[in-house]
C-alpha cells in the first residue's frame, strides 16, 4: 500500500501539477487521519469490552458474596429459634413446677446463651472497591450496593452488638447453680430454680432479645436478597444485550 502511494505521489511531482499534488496530499492526510480514527475506535471498543467483562466479574463476585450473607443470616435465625425453644421449655418447666428430667440439661445450656457473633462476608465488596466504584456502570445499582455495605450492614452491626451484649452479672450468677458437662448444664438444686425470679427473669430477657434479633435479621435478609436480585437482573441484562456472550434464557429479539 505504501509503495503504491509513493508511486502516485512521484507521478504527481513529475507531472509538475501543483494542484493535483495538493489534492493528493490532502487525500493522503485524510486517509491517515481516517486510519488513526478507526484504530482509536477499535481500541476504545476493545477497552469497553474489557470493562464490561470486568464489570461482570465484579457483579458475579457480589452475587456470591450476598448469597453467602443471605444464607448466613437465615441459618442464624434458625439457630435463634432453637435457642428460644430451649428458653420456652425451661420457662414452662419452672413456671409450672414440672419435675426434673435430665433432658432439661441441654435446654438449660441453650436457654442462657445469648448467641454467637454473626459475621457477614465482604469479600466481593472488597474486590469491587479495589476495582473502583465506577466499575458498575448502572448508577442506581451502584448506589444500592454502596448503601447495603456502607450503611445497612454497619447499622445492623450496631443494633446487633447492643442487643447481643453479654450480661456479666447474669453469667456470674448462674455459674454456681450448675455443673457444666458439655453440651449440658446440670442444675445443682433444680427445685430451688422454681422460685428463682432473677434466673427466670434473665431467661425471659434473653428470649425477648433473640426475638428482636430475629426481626432485625429477617429484615436484613430481605434487603440483602433485594440487592442480590438487582445484581442478577443486571447480569441477565448484560448477557442478553449482546455486549457479552449470550446465554440460555435470553428472550428472542
Amino acid at each position: 500500500m505504501l509503495t503504491f502511494l509513493r508511486k502516485i505521489r512521484k507521478g504527481f511531482l513529475d507531472s509538475g501539477s501543483t494542484r493535483k499534488y495538493l489534492l493528493y496530499a490532502i487525500g493522503e492526510i485524510a486517509l491517515v487521519v481516517t486510519g488513526i480514527l478507526i484504530a482509536l475506535q477499535i481500541n476504545n471498543w476493545n477497552e469497553g469490552r474489557k470493562n464490561l467483562v470486568r464489570e461482570r466479574e465484579i457483579l458475579s463476585a457480589l452475587v456470591e458474596n450476598l448469597s453467602i450473607n443471605r444464607q448466613t443470616i437465615l441459618e442464624d435465625i434458625e439457630m435463634l429459634k432453637e435457642f428460644n425453644i430451649s428458653s420456652q421449655t425451661i420457662l414452662e418447666t419452672l413456671d409450672n413446677k414440672k419435675p426434673y428430667h435430665d433432658s432439661l440439661d441441654y435446654h438449660f445450656h441453650l436457654s442462657r446463651v445469648s448467641k454467637k457473633r454473626l459475621y457477614l462476608s465482604e469479600l466481593g465488596y472488597e474486590q469491587y472497591k479495589n476495582a473502583g466504584y465506577g466499575m458498575i456502570h448502572d448508577e442506581t445499582l451502584r448506589k444500592e450496593v454502596l448503601n447495603l455495605f456502607e450503611s445497612t450492614y454497619p447499622q445492623f452491626y450496631s443494633t446487633y452488638n447492643e442487643i447481643n451484649e453479654p450480661y456479666d452479672a447474669f453469667i456470674d450468677y448462674y455459674v454456681p447453680l450448675f455443673i457444666y458437662r458439655e453440651p449440658d448444664l446440670k442444675p445443682i438444686d433444680f427445685e430451688a430454680l422454681y422460685d428463682d425470679q432473677y434466673f427466670i427473669g434473665w431467661i425471659r430477657a434473653y428470649t425477648e432479645g433473640r426475638n428482636t434479633l430475629m426481626t432485625v435479621e429477617a429484615d436484613l435478609a430481605v434487603e440483602t436478597n433485594r440487592v442480590l436480585e438487582l445484581i442478577n437482573d443486571e447480569l441477565d441484562k448484560s448477557n442478553c444485550s449482546g455486549h457479552l456472550l449470550p446465554t440460555d434464557g435470553c428472550p428472542n429479539s
